[in-house]
């Protein structure tokens, strides 16, 4: 669980360089641990078992590139 402190949105702030009203520091507490919460939330797809697909590029691509 997100467990971000005022202080630490503070700091995050100052090394952001971001000025954040002291009046709006416990909102916006809220709303990065809510995030945190939801991100953690998120499952990483198991890709070890999926193939590479290859990747064909056309004589035209090439010669773009150079």
């Amino acid at each position: 669980m997100a467990d971000l402190t005022d202080s630490d949105v503070q700091a995050l702030a100052k090394a952001s360089s971001i000025t954040i009203p002291d009046d709006l520091v416990t909102e916006v507490r809220e709303s990065l641990n809510g995030l945190l919460e939801a991100l953690e939330a998120i499952q990483e797809p198991d890709v070890a078992d999926i193939q590479p697909l290859p990747i064909i590029v056309s004589a035209t691509a090439r010669k773009q590139e150079v």
